[in-house]
């Protein structure tokens, strides 16, 4: 397997204590305070660690736990919850990336758990080859993504941890180990909230690079309540994107068009193969609906402009990775609901935050629907038809006193719906909600219970949504 590759990161105010034994960067002296990309978690850590190699990463732990220390995995900040802070030490991996091996003939490819999503694809890419499920941020790591459960969209698609075949992960006693399907903890290590341990690389699955089909259409309201969710399976990538003050309702179809076969990876003629824009394709609300204005304005520029230079075409290419953002986060509350719910949720969620903009300010908020196929993962979706993932944003520069009769309007309704609160998103439940809405809760805390006894890798927000 070929080494990491080291980022840079490494600067002159950090320590390599290799020589004391502790082969690892380890800095304490004025370690440097971190804040997420959407502005929404900081922490100010007493030591902030940087291992090289899974060798390094396990003598990290060790070395917290000598000194009695919690531990936060921490990747790109692109999560909006607080998953990543930590006050004690907190431990990057982004150092560890690239591909480690790449075995086309098992269909494989293992890759370190700081590389970042665009990276991995645009190289699988060239190459002819993708993951299934591969969705979130460009900016994002591996370790992050199936931390955080990240996933594209589509009722055929799964979460990005379903593709996992191997992990390799430091537990809390500092102990590497590597966990396959069939091992009593592989599930809930591929969707863990970095509360199990620090995975260093992950082997997911392969298949062929396509390029998408994507086919655009404007729906009103009494259409889209007439449909109910049966457009999700209209599909094999399916978004919807919602501005509800401006009743513009636009359904973005996302079609499969031909998997690259030759292998030669050749780039989409109409849109660039490093995403489609800072949104994604087909995105959430966190850029998709940001702007004002035309019929198009809820799509990601490059898409957009493409649209409006030929409005009556009836397809835009694109690289499957352009499903992943590229951009500026919004503030974001995500929720999945059961797909019968989806109607009704909708309906709810539109006079909700209508009041909430008669009491307060009125807003345009954006809305994004997705969806997501059932996976076996314990904190993952459950299994079933799938599931609608429906997201509310709002840009940063708005206060969130300003935003949060919005938000907190619209989290009741989700969760009156029976939704289960994205990992990576903002979210106001606790431990016994939690524990309500997952099958798999108690194997969950089975394997916390076995490879962090000590919750080395504790924090205040884990208490909050695991317990102690």
């Amino acid at each position: 397997m070929a080494a990491p590759r080291c980022s840079g990161m490494v600067g002159t105010d950090v320590t390599d204590l290799s020589s004391s034994g502790t082969p690892l960067l380890w800095q304490t002296a004025a370690p440097p305070a971190w804040q997420n990309r959407g502005r929404t978690a900081q922490a100010s850590p007493q030591v902030w660690a940087a291992p090289r190699t899974p060798q390094e990463t396990a003598q990290s732990i060790a070395h917290a736990a000598e000194a009695g220390l919690r531990v936060r995995p921490v990747g790109a900040g692109t999560a909006l919850s607080p998953l990543a802070v930590g006050q004690e030490v907190m431990l990057s991996l982004q150092g560890m990336r690239g591909v480690a091996e790449l075995n086309e003939a098992a269909g494989t490819v293992t890759v370190w758990a700081g590389t970042p999503l665009g990276e991995l694809a645009a190289a699988l890419d060239s190459r002819g080859l993708s993951v299934p499920g591969l969705g979130g941020h460009a900016a994002q790591t591996l370790g992050g993504a199936l931390a955080t459960g990240a996933h594209a969209t589509g009722l055929a698609s799964p979460r990005l941890g379903a593709a996992v075949t191997e992990l390799e992960l430091v537990d809390g006693q500092g102990e590497l180990r590597r966990l396959r399907p069939g091992d009593p903890h592989f599930g809930a290590a591929a969707l863990s909230l970095g509360a199990l341990g620090v995975v260093t690389r992950a082997t997911l699955r392969l298949q062929p690079a396509y390029r998408l089909r994507v086919s655009t259409r404007p729906v009103g309201w009494g259409e889209l309540m007439a449909l109910g969710p049966e457009y999700a399976q209209a599909a094999p990538y399916v978004s919807l994107t919602w501005r509800p003050a401006r009743e513009d309702h636009e359904a973005v179809l996302l079609r499969r068009a031909w998997p690259a076969e030759t292998g030669t990876g050749a780039p989409a003629t109409d849109v660039p193969a490093t995403g489609a824009a800072q949104g994604g394709l087909l995105g959430g609300p966190a850029q998709a609906l940001a702007e004002a204005g035309t019929l198009f304005s809820p799509l990601p520029a490059p898409v957009r402009g493409l649209l409006e230079a030929r409005a009556q075409a009836d397809a835009v290419l694109a690289p499957q990775h352009a499903l992943l953002a590229a951009g500026d986060p919004l503030r974001e509350l995500e929720y999945a609901v059961p797909l019968a719910a989806l109607t009704p949720a909708l309906r709810d969620l539109r006079a909700v935050l209508a009041q909430a903009g008669t009491q307060g300010t009125a807003l345009q908020l954006p809305v994004g629907v997705r969806f997501v196929a059932p996976d076996e993962l314990p904190l993952g979706t459950p299994a079933g038809e799938g599931m609608a993932v429906i997201a509310l944003g709002a840009p940063l520069a708005l206060p969130p006193e300003v935003t949060g009769p919005h938000f907190r309007g619209a989290e009741g309704v989700l969760r009156a719906h029976g939704g289960l609160p994205a990992w990576g998103r903002l979210h106001a439940l606790g431990e016994h909600e939690l524990a309500a809405l997952y099958p798999g809760w108690a194997e969950f805390r089975a394997a916390r219970d076995a490879l962090d006894p000590e919750r080395r890798f504790g924090s205040p927000y884990l208490r909050r949504v695991l317990g102690e």
